[in-house]
């Protein structure tokens, strides 16, 4: 069982000592500053306008209606003290009643001594064991107690009220009211399982400066051990030079150790990261290489495949040309042959046309000529000759028109055959349009490659040397080797060269770069540079 543990401390008459300690102005050597942010202050509010436990204390004096005089030296202020032991007190902390246990202490304080003569309250974390400090102005009314020499003094004063307030801390700490105050106050800390100390109990409460004092004693004690440890000390310092100059001397050389043994380790690393991202890169580039490889198989074939077809399609057009041709002379000879047999048909008519007139003419001529009746034998034969005249023309008729049919049938015929032909050169024209459009759509940069193709075969490069220029890495072509310049017709001497194709970003298509320019601009400035070299060989400017 704890106990519930009181103590009333008399203030001096400056109450410097008291604020600081109870408010935590100056920090006693006993106080944990790691735990004074748990205290708590001002638990018993000021009067508006006053600051601090002091003015707090001159002000309650000042306004209680004292009377009578108060001297220099007489007690201001009591600082009540309440707590437990440790294990009290933690475990009204741990049931979450410590704010209960304040208030409480508060309201028995203001109940025993007054509620206005309650001045300041503060808790105190910071030291060995929590406590709770309450500053009570000791002022009561009951009457004063008249000392001997006060009752036998023949002056007489002036008789004053009996129960008017005034400033007397031995009042409230008579020894009698002082076990009374240890009664009540246990009654009020039962609910926290707290019980009033022993009575008549020797011990006692250790006050601050008593405790200030042992630990000066101490101090001077461990002074003297220090004394005597400094000089035990600076032999071992000596002792320690001597050790730490050989540990000095051994750890330079473990340092150039580690210094050498950190460079050999940072180059190991270096070498072994080195050979990482060496096989890495060949990795990399060997993947990159095969993939390139078939790609340029698969665009070679591709090239080779269109250069078929555009080679079947010539040879389609040019036969579709030739047939074209033919067609339009067979259409030609055709018409031609129409317009003679119109022309032999409308001579024919006209011949008709020209023998019935004669034979109208004779046929008059007979009428006219009765004389001719006996000449029957020659009208016959004209008759038969106009019949005979009139059946070749008919027939010469039927020829024409049925020769024009003829002609018309054929003409026909040729129509659809050249429709058909233009139909099946159009489809033709459309599959290979579909097929360049998906080569294009699938292969882009196979399209954006003609244009470096071309120019490698322009400057004579061979098969193989533009198979692996199309793996887009940089070669350097060897001594005596040329490259034909068409512009000039010549050939320029291209030893050493660096060539490579390249995306040029002026038209996103790959071409030809020689020593990282574009082939033709290089071709002509070495043809100039040659130029040049010639005629001032020459003497010519």
């Amino acid at each position: 069982m704890s106990y519930a543990v009181l103590h009333i401390i008399k203030a001096n008459s400056s109450l410097n000592s008291i604020a600081k300690h109870i408010e935590r102005t100056a920090h006693p050597e006993n106080a944990d500053l790691a735990r004074t942010h748990l205290n708590r202050y001002n638990l018993v509010e000021y009067p508006d306008g006053i600051t601090g436990l002091a003015a707090a204390v001159e002000h309650r004096i000042s306004n209680a209606g004292i009377t009578r005089k108060i001297s220099d030296r007489q007690v201001r202020c009591l600082n009540l003290v309440m707590t437990s032991d440790n294990e009290g007190m933690q475990k009204i902390i741990d049931s979450g009643k410590l704010d209960e246990w304040i208030a409480d202490n508060i309201k028995w304080a203001r109940d025993t001594f007054g509620g206005d003569n309650v001045v300041g309250a503060a808790l105190h974390m910071d030291e060995r064991t929590p406590h709770l400090h309450i500053a009570v102005v000791p002022i009561v009314t009951a009457e004063r107690k008249k000392k001997a020499r006060e009752a036998t003094a023949k002056k007489r004063y002036r008789t004053k009220a009996a129960n008017r307030p005034r400033l007397c801390a031995d009042d409230i700490m008579e020894r009698g009211k002082m076990s009374r105050y240890q009664d009540i106050y246990a009654e009020a800390m039962a609910k926290y399982g707290l019980e009033r100390g022993i009575r008549g109990s020797e011990a006692r409460h250790i006050g601050q400066h008593e405790y200030y004092r042992d630990c000066m004693v101490k101090k001077k004690g461990l002074e003297e051990d220090i004394g005597n440890l400094s000089i035990e000390k600076r032999k071992l310092d000596k002792e320690k030079k001597s050790l730490e100059s050989k540990v000095e001397s051994l750890e330079c050389r473990t340092t150039a150790l580690d210094t050498r043994k950190k460079m050999l380790t940072q180059v190991n690393e270096e070498i072994r990261q080195q050979n990482n991202e060496l096989y890495s890169e060949n990795s990399r580039l060997t993947e990159a290489n095969s993939s390139l490889a078939a790609e340029n198989k698969s665009l070679a074939d591709t090239n080779a495949g269109l250069s078929e077809e555009s080679v079947r399609l010539a040879e389609q057009r040019k036969g579709l040309a030739e047939d074209t041709d033919r067609l339009t002379a067979e259409k030609k000879a055709y018409e031609a042959q129409t317009d003679e047999a119109r022309k032999e048909a409308r001579n024919a008519i006209r011949e008709r046309d020209e023998a019935k007139a004669e034979r109208d003419a004779q046929r008059k001529e007979l009428g006219s000529n009765i004389a001719n009746i006996f000449t029957g034998s020659k009208t016959k034969r004209l008759e038969a000759e106009i019949v005979r005249k009139d059946n070749e023309i008919r027939e010469m008729k039927d020829r024409a028109e049925a020769r024009e049919r003829d002609l018309h049938r054929e003409i026909s015929n040729l129509s659809d055959s050249l429709r058909r032909q233009k139909e099946h050169e159009a489809d033709t024209v459309r599959s290979y349009e579909w097929k360049i459009g998906n080569f294009v759509k699938f292969f882009p940069d196979a399209v954006a490659m003609l244009p470096a193709i071309e120019e490698c075969q322009d400057v004579g490069l061979n098969d193989n040397s533009i198979k692996g220029l199309l793996s887009m890495n940089e070669y350097v072509l060897k001594s005596g080797t040329t490259l034909y310049y068409p512009f000039q017709r010549r050939e320029v001497d291209a030893s050493g060269a660096k060539v490579q194709i390249k995306r040029d970003p002026t038209d996103n298509k790959f071409h030809l770069h020689v020593n990282g320019i574009r082939i033709f601009q290089w071709l002509k400035d070495q043809w100039q540079r040659l130029t040049q070299t010639v005629k001032r060989g020459f003497g010519i400017k």
